[in-house]
């Protein structure tokens, strides 16, 4: 019987980013190299082996339907400024840009389809890992996401505040639909799907660059916005409720402002935002002035660091 999966030992350098990357958690790490701990949890996706950088991943059976990823170029200005930020802030994961498809318009080339129901917070997670990926509305698998998103109208059962409450997210249903009614949302079929990369593969500008970091940087990037102007003060936006799509994605959309969001139940649970990480939503039109602030930022970052190190 052919393996699903096929690790070579001699070539696998154990760094983990197949295990991190996967979008079903199917994998653990062995003592050689990662295996396979639920075969039922691997969709052959292709996401680990596209995104192996050392090329130890074979997919023997992977179905024809799966798109075979190629390198995407993105436009120079784009990656300087994708560039730019990672390098200010030394960030762990890449900035993720996100783009929402209108009615009838059409992914660029190099995108994968993704043919597997998938929340939206894991593919930003995905994307922060080096994933370019297309998902239609269809296979967004969150259905609160896909409100906030503008791709479907909540179901009756979560707008009603049943689901949040039975999670224990709220005190009585009735509070918990007051929450759901105040998530950030874009208009029901406004969205046909979202094209979720990182920053650098974009050759035209995404909607909105989704900032994976830690509260140290996410305050550098708050002094940035004040650096050449003095104001406003920063006002964030959000619940602990549907963070990566409604705080992060939705709300700068609409606002055209950077918002701040300290994660949700769902990014923590299955969107991989890890305990010490909280996410940053800059619209395009921001992008500028963010990293603007942050290279003339970049003396009081030096004085902070070697005071860190002292």
């Amino acid at each position: 019987m052919t393996e699903k999966i096929i690790f070579d030992s001699k070539k696998c350098t154990m760094c983990g980013k197949c295990i991190d990357i996967c979008p079903g958690n199917a994998l653990q790490m062995g003592d050689e190299t990662p295996r396979l701990i639920n075969s039922e949890l691997c969709s052959l996706c292709g996401v680990c082996e596209d995104q192996c950088p050392a090329g130890a991943i074979t997919i023997p059976s992977k179905p024809a339907v799966v798109y075979q990823a190629t390198i995407i170029a993105g436009d120079p200005g784009i990656v300087e400024i994708s560039e730019k930020i990672a390098s200010a802030l030394d960030l762990k994961k890449m900035p993720v840009g996100v783009k929402l498809l209108k009615q009838r318009e059409s992914p660029p080339p190099g995108f994968r389809k993704v043919d597997i129901p998938l929340r939206h917070c894991v593919s930003v997670h995905m994307a922060s890992l080096g994933a370019s990926l297309y998902l239609p509305g269809e296979m967004h698998a969150c259905s609160a996401a896909k409100a906030a998103l503008g791709i479907a109208d909540l179901p009756e059962k979560v707008k009603s505040g049943k689901v949040p409450y039975m999670h224990g997210l709220a005190a009585s249903e009735k509070i918990a639909a007051r929450i759901m009614e105040e998530v950030p949302k874009l208009e029901p079929g406004s969205t046909a799907g979202t094209l979720v990369a990182p920053l650098k593969t974009f050759a035209e500008a995404p909607d909105v660059v989704i900032i994976t970091c830690l509260p140290k940087q996410a305050m550098w990037i708050a002094n940035s916005l004040l650096y050449a102007t003095g104001g406003p003060r920063i006002t964030a936006n959000f619940a602990g409720m549907q963070a990566s799509c409604g705080d992060s994605t939705t709300l700068p959309l609409k606002t055209g402002k950077v918002n701040f969001s300290l994660g949700c139940y769902g990014c923590r649970s299955a969107g991989k935002l890890r305990d010490e990480e909280m996410y940053v939503g800059i619209p395009w039109s921001m992008i500028h002035s963010v990293v603007g602030g942050l290279i003339g930022l970049r003396k009081a970052m030096g004085k902070l660091e070697a005071r860190a190190q002292s």
